[in-house]
């Protein structure tokens, strides 16, 4: 077959094939990504007051952007500890690893904080952005009457804990029996506690770990994680008598919590793990002194007037997929509502060990490519996509034809 020929037969099948895939239109879709992580060491509620203690955030998405918060303590009138670092639109770093400490905190009537510390670094590197932060809480007393007792209204402490000693006179039928049942002497213990706490113990003393979130972006995926380690709480914690330290009427053991999201930046399914914290609860009060609570269930421990019922909850982890579209995972925080007397206006609220992570991929889209209704012409100075691919079928078509007529046969 003649070459020419045959370059006129492919340049006309060219141009078919032209005339029915033209481009799209639309541009490509960028790639979206986000990704945050936030934990609470400690939120507490003292006799109405409220604060937040050892508290981090950490955030990256595509813009790039790159957010990281950490508090020591936070209440609705002041922070101590607080640090903050953002980066956002290019490459850059700001923040520092180093811990911000703040301490110790009196502010709050009734609460002593031992040390606040925080520290937040964010970054973009070549358009890819991380964030992490920390927070830190030194040791926590609640001791309401012990602040009592520096005030003109000390002169009423007397008569009230008169009436107390009053009070338990009157329960000495229920806690003598309660008591030899559990093989201690309920009453007396009581007693010793009344005159311990208005001589200066501790109604309440909390030891927190450390909050740490983080958030970054490989090549691979988008991974934010948070963790929150373990803290120990003492109520009625008495000082030591004549060289005798005795043990707190309830001690609660507070394990880590942990959660992580990983999602895929090639469009697979996001992993996200949560692990919630374990909780321990030692106490006379308790059969055999110790007691784990299970996981998303409460125990309850019992005291008379004006200490009242403590409840202990330990809350469980929950993964799935939000609303928006993105993965998440919440390890909820472990509940105490302790000393739940009327007299105490309410008692102690503590939520311990809380953390939550957030992340989602949505890949970059290619154009797409559409079919020709009918091939038309383009128009005078046009440029777009679907008159320049016309416009090139009709010059292979001309082509094709030019070159088969020059290979006709002649007669």
């Amino acid at each position: 077959m003649d070459i020419r020929r045959m370059l006129g037969i492919a340049a006309l099948g060219a141009a078919a094939t032209s005339l029915v895939f033209v481009p799209g239109a639309g541009a490509q879709t960028p790639e979206s990504y986000s990704g945050s992580s936030t934990g609470e060491a400690l939120r507490l509620s003292v006799f109405g007051q409220g604060l937040t203690l050892g508290s981090t955030l950490s955030e990256v998405d595509s813009a790039p952007k790159a957010v990281a918060q950490g508090v020591g303590v936070a209440t609705p009138v002041f922070e101590a500890g607080a640090t903050t670092a953002t980066v956002e639109g290019g490459d850059g770093e700001d923040g520092d690893t180093e811990q911000t400490c703040e301490g110790p905190i009196d502010q709050i009537p009734g609460l002593s904080i031992l040390l606040a510390c925080s520290s937040s670094v964010a970054s973009v590197a070549d358009g890819t952005p991380s964030s992490d932060a920390t927070g830190t809480v030194g040791r926590i007393v609640a001791n309401p009457v012990a602040t009592l007792l520096e005030t003109p209204l000390s002169e009423v402490v007397a008569p009230v804990q008169d009436g107390l000693g009053q009070l338990l006179d009157a329960l000495q039928p229920v806690t003598g029996p309660v008591g030899e049942g559990a093989g201690i002497d309920l009453d007396s213990s009581l007693r010793e506690l009344l005159d311990a706490l208005f001589t200066g113990a501790d109604l309440v003393s909390v030891t927190v770990g450390d909050t740490a979130s983080g958030s970054n972006v490989s090549a691979e995926a988008v991974s934010t994680e948070c963790t929150a380690d373990g803290a120990r709480i003492d109520v009625l914690d008495a000082a030591p008598v004549a060289g005798v330290d005795a043990p707190p009427v309830i001690s609660i053991i507070v394990g880590e919590a942990r959660t992580s999201v990983v999602a895929d930046r090639a469009g697979g399914d996001p992993a996200a793990e949560a692990d919630p914290s374990l909780v321990t609860v030692r106490s006379a009060l308790l059969p055999g002194g110790e007691v784990a609570v299970p996981i998303g269930q409460a125990i309850e421990i019992p005291l008379p007037e004006p200490f009242g019922t403590s409840t202990i909850s330990a809350a469980a982890g929950t993964t799935g997929v939000g609303d928006d579209g993105r993965t998440f995972a919440n390890a909820s925080a472990v509940s105490l509502d302790l000393l739940n007397g009327e007299a105490l206006q309410g008692g102690i609220e503590l939520h311990l060990a809380a953390c939550s992570s957030l992340a989602g991929v949505t890949p970059a889209q290619l154009p797409t490519t559409t079919v020709a209704a009918a091939p038309q012409l383009p128009s005078t100075g046009s440029d777009g996509p679907n008159a320049l691919a016309l416009a090139c079928a009709v010059a292979l078509a001309g082509l094709g034809l030019t070159l088969l007529r020059r290979t006709r046969p002649t007669a």
